[in-house]
């Protein structure tokens, strides 16, 4: 078998395929938000330390009073964005991403918040914060609490110091204890913890354990994500991978661990206890609008941000340039989907998930059959990677297992092209 790990979908297209824009009136598009699922994120790209696998958009060991003007960045843009945001713009969840946005203070926590529910209207009741063992706290957590937040999601990774040493994270296992038991003590509706396989020097009892000793907290999600060394990172520089096919064995073994004890799995790397229905439904069509540097937003066929970088120089040089930014309304990088992308869109983000791709919803949206437009969806239900019926196109349990194999494969050459071209 080919490698079944060429990249990780999370989002189509990836930010390495936006490019310059111009001519592109926000206004004319934020209007549709009226009546619209909707999404509000906070991006706060701040971190202790850059982690050796890292190739997300962050920056390291900035002062207090520096990440205090980023939220004065922040303010001036949420003040801009609400003179155009039409009068029926509801949001129905709030993340605050990072970076590790519990790296702010409680005085600089407590201002996202409000900006986020006093200034940009949020009133859902979906509330997700990300965090590390080490700025877990009593008192942010408590804090988190007091602003309604439902889930938060830890970045674990290993309960063997080494593995952790390993993949440069600064935290310890001590920490992740004490973490966890904070998290579990301040009852949030739902807690995530995330691990990582396929780390060097990792067996699969060494997996296993971190497995046991995390379910042992009982979190009500757990996401299990391969290691992926990128061009750019810390660890490209230094270490192979383990070989790919000893990886998707320690995946296979994780995940009957997890189905064993009582998590369902919604995606390669989705397990939830007792998941929501209402969690399960099709995506690829709601807004997310971002606020901060590096979020991405989405408004129909419009995706837009700040560029991407990786490099502490290339990610502070973009960072101080939001910061002295005087119109946070121009849009002038991003990428603009024509109908075909928008079609290529809604099916890899439905096909990676359990719940598959919706004939009748694809149907109403684009008049057409996702057979006819996807061939490959045929291929793979002859070839035991997918099921269908009437009513759905969903992966198996081995296709699903080979998401990021899969996947790719749905990518445009257009897209692909962009991608190729774009340097670290």
């Amino acid at each position: 078998m080919d490698n079944p790990y060429v990249q990780y979908m999370y989002s189509y297209p990836h930010k390495t395929a936006y490019g310059p824009l111009s001519g592109v009136c926000l206004e004319d598009y934020i209007q549709r938000l009226s009546g619209g699922q909707n999404s509000l994120y906070f991006h706060i790209p701040f971190c202790q330390s850059k982690c050796g696998y890292c190739n997300l958009f962050s920056v390291t060991g900035q002062s207090d009073e520096f990440m205090s003007a980023y939220v004065d960045a922040m303010e001036r843009q949420v003040e801009q964005l609400r003179t155009i945001l039409p009068e029926r713009a509801d949001f129905s969840d709030l993340t605050l991403g990072g970076g590790t946005p519990l790296l702010l203070s409680e005085k600089q926590l407590e201002r996202v918040f409000f900006l986020a529910r006093d200034r940009m209207g949020f009133e859902g009741e979906s509330v997700i914060v990300e965090t590390s063992p080490a700025q877990t706290t009593e008192e942010k957590a408590a804090l988190l609490k007091e602003n309604g937040v439902t889930r938060v999601s830890m970045g674990v990774q290993s309960f063997h110091d080494e593995e952790l040493r390993t993949l440069s994270r600064r935290h310890r296992v001590w920490q992740v204890h004490r973490a966890a038991r904070i998290l579990k003590k301040s009852k949030f509706p739902c807690i995530n913890l995330d691990l990582i396989y396929g780390i060097p020097g990792q067996t699969v009892e060494s997996l296993l354990d971190s497995a046991r000793q995390a379910a042992a907290y009982e979190p009500e999600e757990m996401f299990v994500y391969p290691l992926y060394i990128k061009k750019g990172t810390f660890l490209a520089q230094k270490m192979n991978i383990i070989h790919p096919e000893t990886v998707y064995g320690m995946y296979q073994e994780l995940r009957d661990f997890l189905k064993e004890r009582g998590y369902k799995q919604l995606s390669m790397r989705r397990f939830v206890k007792d998941p929501d229905p209402l969690d399960q439904g099709s995506c690829g069509f709601g807004n997310t609008i971002s606020v901060g540097c590096g979020g991405r937003s989405y408004i129909g066929e419009l995706h837009f941000c700040t560029p991407f970088a990786l490099g502490q120089k290339s990610c502070m040089d973009i960072l101080q340039k939001y910061m002295q930014k005087k119109d946070f309304l121009e849009v002038i990088h991003g990428y603009l989907l024509s109908e075909e992308e928008m079609r290529r869109r809604y099916v890899i983000k439905n096909i990676l998930f359990c719940c598959g791709i919706d004939k009748e919803e694809y149907r109403c949206r684009f008049d057409s059959e996702p057979e006819r437009d996807y061939p490959l969806l045929t291929e793979w239900i002859r070839s035991g990677l997918a099921v269908a019926d009437s009513a759905r196109i969903c992966l198996t349990e081995k296709g699903i297992s080979l998401s990021d194999f899969l996947g790719p494969k749905l990518m445009s050459e257009e897209i692909r092209e962009k991608m190729r071209k774009w340097r670290y």
